[in-house]
């Protein structure tokens, strides 16, 4: 079998609130080699981690009780996001959890030395907010933890403009023409390409299924990322078959730790 890694998705949000500190730490502790978020800005342009657009699935006011009204993070300053509770909709245990901000995830990836994928939601927000986001990682001098998701070429000439030796995370669709342009751009080292699991839950995305075909077509130009799996049977053929180098996981496998 060959080598791979496990990546939690959103941290490990089998057992703890996703896209917390929480799930974070947990993704350490359980022995992941890579932590997949999303970020997202305030109305006062400050980075936090969050899937949603809205604090709603999420985000509880401090006595657990739901909120209401429709709230997106784009609308709200980072103090009244920091008013709200992240983790109680999970459960009791997790009560008190806050929304991360990049700086407080940045700071946690270097001192736990464990890389970061950034989902490409980051090249939705504009120009200036893009630059806040490149500018923090250089001030914390976090290049070594910080790796994109692109789904473009555009985005990731823009990506290594900003992070020249950054790790690239491509997720559009694959053809051969693509990935021919593409490594053009970025070198083969630089550059995982991610096909998708045909299971129920990657069904929504439209960009076929990894395959014999398309995962020796992969291979040929960077590491292959296979996504979202959830069962032991799909693991062993992702990386028995298919030869994956990255498996993304919402917590239901969990690495092999080896104790000597």
């Amino acid at each position: 079998m060959s080598k791979y890694i496990i990546e939690a998705h959103r941290g490990v949000g089998t057992e703890f609130p996703e896209e917390t500190m929480a799930a974070f730490r947990a993704a350490v502790m359980q022995g992941y080699g890579m932590i997949e978020l999303d970020t997202k800005f305030t109305a006062d342009d400050r980075c936090v981690l969050l899937h949603d657009h809205t604090v709603n699935r999420t985000g509880r006011y401090t006595d657990g009780k739901a909120i209401a009204e429709n709230m997106p993070v784009s609308e709200m300053k980072l103090a009244d996001l920091l008013e709200l509770d992240f983790g109680i909709w999970k459960a009791e245990a997790f009560a008190g959890e806050k929304i991360p901000t990049l700086e407080q995830v940045l700071a946690f990836a270097l001192e736990a030395n464990i890389p970061l994928k950034f989902d490409n939601v980051l090249w939705s927000h504009p120009e200036h907010q893009q630059q806040i986001f490149f500018d923090t990682v250089r001030t914390l001098r976090a290049h070594s933890v910080t790796e994109i998701t692109c789904g473009n070429t555009d985005s990731i000439r823009r990506a290594l403009e900003q992070l020249p030796e950054t790790q690239i995370h491509y997720d559009g669709l694959v053809t051969q023409e693509k990935l021919k342009e593409i490594s053009t751009v970025v070198p083969k080292e630089q550059l995982t390409i991610w096909l998708r699991f045909d299971n129920p839950v990657t069904s929504w995305c439209k960009n076929p299924p990894v395959s014999d075909e398309n995962a020796v077509l992969v291979k040929a130009y960077g590491k292959l990322g296979v996504w979202l799996l959830c069962s032991q049977a799909e693991l062993e053929a992702a990386t028995e078959r298919y030869h994956a180098d990255i498996i993304e996981t919402d917590g239901s496998l969990k690495p092999i730790i080896k104790i000597n």
